[in-house]
């Protein structure tokens, strides 16, 4: 007895896979617009856990070696005022502070923070003893400010004592 086998393809049309792609592709453009601005209200909140972790790093070495420990933003080798939105160095302070001379021993970098936001400091830089107490203050306050979005500005602040322990919080320091 022959039997006849029939054959039987499962499978999506041309035209069907065009249209599953085509409203694939709108949505994930969709999803991808508000992705950024959700990323974007993290910024400061991300930029300044990565600059405690510098801190705690800095603190850290400075009490395990002996020697003092910076962290600044460098031009030309120097600890350069109002730059703290460059690119910062954390660096074994061993010769002349806030010089990176050829015995110092750079230990952590940060990248820059994008154009559009800005960050304060009062100082230059940060120098911790080998005690690992912050030398020459006894605390400041880092504020991270996002541009002006619906007629309001967003930000955070990172408070640093003496002791070189930040906290981070909502601030209200930022410029409508």
């Amino acid at each position: 007895m022959d039997k006849q086998r029939r054959a039987v393809y499962v499978g999506l049309t041309l035209i069907e896979v065009l249209v599953t792609l085509t409203i694939l592709s709108s949505l994930m453009s969709l999803a991808l617009s508000s992705y950024g601005e959700i990323i974007s209200d993290y910024r400061p909140e991300l930029a300044l856990k990565q600059l405690k972790r510098a801190l705690a790093l800095a603190r850290t070495q400075a009490a395990s070696t002996g020697n003092e420990t910076t962290i600044c933003h460098l031009d030309n080798n120097r600890c350069i005022p109002n730059t703290w939105h460059k690119e910062i160095t954390v660096f074994i302070d061993k010769g002349d502070l806030r010089v990176f001379d050829k015995e110092d021993v750079r230990l952590y970098e940060i990248s820059a923070i994008p154009s559009t936001d800005s960050i304060d400091y009062p100082r230059p830089a940060i120098i911790f003893n080998y005690d690992a107490s912050i030398r020459g203050f006894t605390n400041g306050t880092f504020v991270y400010c996002l541009p002006e979005k619906n007629g309001e500005s967003l930000g955070l602040e990172m408070s640093v004592s003496n002791t070189g322990r930040a906290r981070i919080r909502d601030t209200d320091k930022c410029p409508l």
